[in-house]
């Protein structure tokens, strides 16, 4: 592997670690930008010939798609919080309205 295909693997791994730490923050607008940044480092690390039987090449594959893996949970985590929480602000409004309805 030579220095370029090295640093942007670096860029690369760096940029995902990252976005775990906002995903564990509950960063979530900001996560949705990195996304998109971590596409484009995607693309471009593996626009590159790379020997798929590196084992550095594979360690950082693995290290992503672990990352990515644990990005998906706490974003799914956290939608069903939205959604319990959704939920009750609902059972509150229909309680609120049934109330005035019933005042009025």
């Amino acid at each position: 592997m030579n220095i370029v295909t090295i640093d942007k693997l670096t860029e690369l791994l760096s940029h995902n670690k990252q976005m775990l730490k906002d995903a564990e923050a509950g960063n979530w607008e900001k996560l949705t930008v990195s996304e998109s940044i971590r596409q484009r480092l995607i693309e471009d690390y593996f626009s590159v010939k790379i020997d798929p039987h590196d084992e550095t090449v594979v360690a950082a594959t693995q290290n992503l798609l672990k990352v990515n893996e644990r990005i998906k949970e706490l974003a799914s985590k956290a939608r069903d919080h939205v959604t319990k929480s959704l939920v009750g602000l609902e059972k509150g409004k229909v309680a609120v309205n049934a109330y005035a309805k019933h005042m009025a």
